[in-house]
């Protein structure tokens, strides 16, 4: 396939974007990473989101609905608590468990978004919004069945069920699959095959270093990946790479876009209200950055 073609049908991908509506739900924090910063990156390449989550009602918690509105996307999903501290940072430790009655108005607003959406992503930093066990309840009367479901999880992504796709850095593979990787190629393809295996996932992205692995089922694909991808970073771009699946993109097309539009948001933009089509359509012009492994 020649380069004209592969920047085609990725420019087409991108087009789509504006055609998709996901729910997001995540946890929600003042700095960087989470609901926010996947909220804001995918409403930037024209993809609707529909949040759903948890802040207090403070300081922290009205700068999260700023970041929102200041790229037009929807709080209506969020819920604001009067005894809750909106975090400043991830922490990993589990604030809303249990019973905690904003987490049932968390899976109504999911539901009901979810009816509305061609995918959910999960954004899951261990806060307890969006944790294996509020997923289970979301999806237990069936509203997504026949929909893109995928996770990012920072600390559990074994502990997730009957995802459609999921993404993982390489430090969260190894803790997935119980193995160390470090750094070594092969091992990461093994262990990302046992994850699509145990987790019966019809793809997986995951990301080290410099690389990404794309698994679609028993194939997989490496592709550069931006250098130095943040945990908030892995998070925006596992979204971008749910969000292309869900438009009809095939695994390794969706990771390719993913990576290439992550770099841009980190490289040149980060503060931009709205990424423009000729920008990203230049952007897929430049080198091409797949190359198949068996």
């Amino acid at each position: 396939m020649s380069k004209g073609q592969s920047t085609e049908r990725l420019a087409t991908i991108l087009e789509t974007l504006s055609d998709v509506t996901v729910t997001l739900v995540a946890d929600f924090f003042v700095g960087d990473g989470g609901g926010v910063a996947v909220a804001t990156g995918l409403a930037k390449l024209g993809v609707t989101v529909l949040p759903v989550g948890v802040v207090g009602e403070d300081d922290n918690g009205q700068k999260v609905f700023q970041a929102l509105h200041e790229h037009r996307v929807s709080t209506s999903g969020l819920s604001k608590l009067k005894k809750y501290a909106t975090p400043l940072f991830s922490s990993g430790e589990e604030l809303l468990h249990g019973e905690h009655p904003a987490l049932l108005n968390l899976v109504e607003h999911a539901r009901k978004f979810a009816s509305a959406s061609e995918a959910m992503y999960v954004c899951d930093c261990g806060i307890g919004a969006a944790s294996p066990r509020v997923l289970n309840f979301i999806k237990s009367n069936r509203c997504m069945q026949e929909k893109m479901l995928a996770a990012r999880s920072r600390h559990r992504l074994a502990d997730f069920e009957q995802l459609t796709t999921a993404v993982a850095s390489e430090s969260e593979v190894a803790q997935a699959i119980g193995v160390e990787i470090g750094g070594d190629a092969k091992k990461l393809a093994v262990a990302g095959e046992g994850i699509v295996q145990e987790m019966k996932l019809e793809s997986f992205l995951a990301v080290s270093g410099e690389k990404l692995l794309a698994f679609s089922g028993t194939h997989r694909s490496s592709l550069a990946a931006p250098a130095a991808l943040s945990a908030s970073e892995i998070d925006v771009l596992g979204a971008i790479f749910a969000a292309a699946l869900s438009a009809g993109a095939e695994p390794v097309d969706a990771a390719q876009v993913a990576a290439q539009v992550t770099g841009f948001l980190k490289n040149r933009g980060a503060a931009r209200k709205k990424i423009h089509h000729d920008e990203l359509i230049a952007l897929l012009a430049g080198p091409k950055a797949t190359g198949r492994v068996r």
